[in-house]
């Protein structure tokens, strides 16, 4: 197991469910207050079409928009919703709009391989335009920060600022990287995570086979592993971003990322040497998987810093 593969990853399994949860079976991996958040979710949540995709979206709030990415293999009420950042954000007067990507939560999931990628960075700006928003602060969280760096070069007049939590810049080559996701995406189709499941949590609980198993099956119980496995595919051209149009962004960036997140910390610093003036933010004792908490504080300080009220 590279270290590429835990780095970027490791929040996107086990973001929702607490610290203990490699102890328990997969029916209690998905608890009774995981469960409630995401039907209250479903309820309130609206959608509109995408180019023939349903995208299905939370959006709370008054105030400066803020856009929030979730990553791969979750969702709107599991990484933002469920530990709180909607709230806080509605509390300190933003308006949270937290959209399930493509592939993912409430929304369409198609398996072709074409409807990912750059679609994935469209679905945000057709979200924009649908709800008539000029400019957004964008938040996105390891798959959502991949999505969202190509916001960046790309839709650089849309965004007010950019948040990356748990993500950085893989630099330039990218030979290992599309190894790497289609070697991911083959254990998707197979559903099959067990390898990356240990690997994410191997460093901190002593994991038995059937505990693993018990987490593999709770991942594609709430995720349809073919579309999974296109989404993965369809994310390698989203990692090809130059150097040149990062130094040339005149967007404020921020990079939050836990100090125990090793395998993240060097790509948000070598970002931090191209992006002019991004600022970096390290959370004391936070790995990966456990980054999205104790980020709030300063995402809502540098959205204030950015915000004219």
């Amino acid at each position: 197991m590279t270290s590429w593969k835990i780095g970027v990853l490791a929040a996107c399994i086990l973001a929702a469910p607490s610290v203990g949860v490699a102890q328990q079976t997969a029916a209690r991996l998905r608890s009774a207050p995981a469960r409630l958040t995401e039907a209250r979710s479903a309820e309130a949540a609206e959608s509109f079409d995408s180019n023939g995709v349903q995208i299905s979206y939370i959006d709370r709030g008054r105030g400066a928009p803020v856009v929030l990415l979730h990553g791969l293999t979750g969702s709107a009420a599991r990484h933002w919703e469920g530990p709180g950042v909607i709230a806080a954000l509605e509390t300190a007067g933003y308006r949270a709009i937290a959209m399930d990507c493509r592939g993912h939560g409430q929304s369409g999931k198609p398996h072709d391989v074409n409807q990912y990628g750059l679609e994935m960075v469209r679905d945000v700006i057709r979200l924009l335009d649908h709800l008539r928003i000029d400019r957004a602060h964008l938040v996105g969280y390891s798959m959502g920060g991949v999505i969202a760096s190509q916001l960046l070069i790309r839709y650089p007049d849309r965004l007010r600022t950019l948040t990356l939590l748990g993500a950085g810049w893989q630099g330039e080559d990218m030979t290992a990287i599309t190894a790497q996701m289609n070697a991911l995406a083959d254990g998707f189709a197979k559903r099959d995570a067990s390898w990356l499941v240990g690997a994410v949590t191997g460093g901190q609980n002593t994991m038995s086979k059937e505990e693993i198993a018990a987490m593999n099956a709770a991942l594609f119980a709430r995720n349809d592993h073919e579309a999974l496995a296109a989404a993965t595919r369809g994310l390698i051209p989203l990692y090809d971003v130059s150097r040149d149009r990062l130094h040339a962004t005149k967007v404020p960036v921020l990079g939050l990322i836990g100090d125990q997140d090793t395998f993240n910390l060097e790509p948000v610093k070598r970002m931090a040497t191209v992006v002019p003036k991004m600022e970096v933010v390290e959370l004391p004792g936070a790995t990966h998987a456990t980054s999205v908490r104790p980020a709030v504080q300063p995402l809502i300080a540098f959205l204030n810093k950015h915000t004219q009220n």
